[in-house]
């Protein structure tokens, strides 16, 4: 027996150094993925039916300047599994879009919508409501779709518009 355990003692390291040796491919590759990736994928690990609160996803550009943020007061992770992927079902949401200089270009308030995690979109089915920062314009939607990534939208009928167009001013003529 004692010498069985010898054997073991002296063999095992042996053993180790082998699988080491076998698997170099995927430790480069393990120690290669890119940071962003792994950011991004981090919301993944969230388990299926967990309830977030008061969830902030704030998204930039190349240059560091704001494009849009998203607040969402609750969250539940639901996994979609005809396409294997996670999806946020999200309630009381607000988006913010910005211009070029960092400045709000609206405001939209969304009661239920969905988060989609890899495409970083989100599709509201629900009633939309976006008002420009300014008050020259407000919309009003039976549903929405969201590009954080670009703060792009495209609202989904049926939808009502209201634009402001400043009075003309009387010009006399010389």
């Amino acid at each position: 027996m004692k010498l069985f355990l010898l054997l073991l003692i002296l063999t095992l390291p042996s053993c180790q150094e082998e699988k080491k040796q076998a698997r170099p491919d995927m430790q480069k590759e393990a120690n290669t993925r890119n940071t962003n990736e792994e950011e991004k994928q981090s919301l993944l690990n969230v388990p299926a039916g967990a309830v977030i609160e008061n969830l902030v996803l704030p998204y930039y550009n190349d240059d560091r300047k704001k494009v849009s943020l998203l607040t969402i007061k609750e969250v539940t992770v639901a996994d979609d599994a005809r396409i294997d992927k996670t999806i946020l079902k999200g309630e009381n949401l607000k988006v913010w879009l910005f211009d070029e200089d960092g400045a709000i270009r609206s405001t939209t308030v969304i009661s239920s919508a969905d988060y989609l995690v890899n495409k970083e979109q989100l599709v509201a089915k629900s009633e939309v409501l976006m008002v420009g920062s300014d008050g020259k314009f407000a919309a009003k939607s039976k549903g929405g779709i969201f590009s954080l990534t670009t703060g792009q939208a495209i609202l989904l009928g049926p939808a009502t518009a209201q634009f402001k167009i400043p009075q003309k001013k009387d010009i006399e003529a010389p």
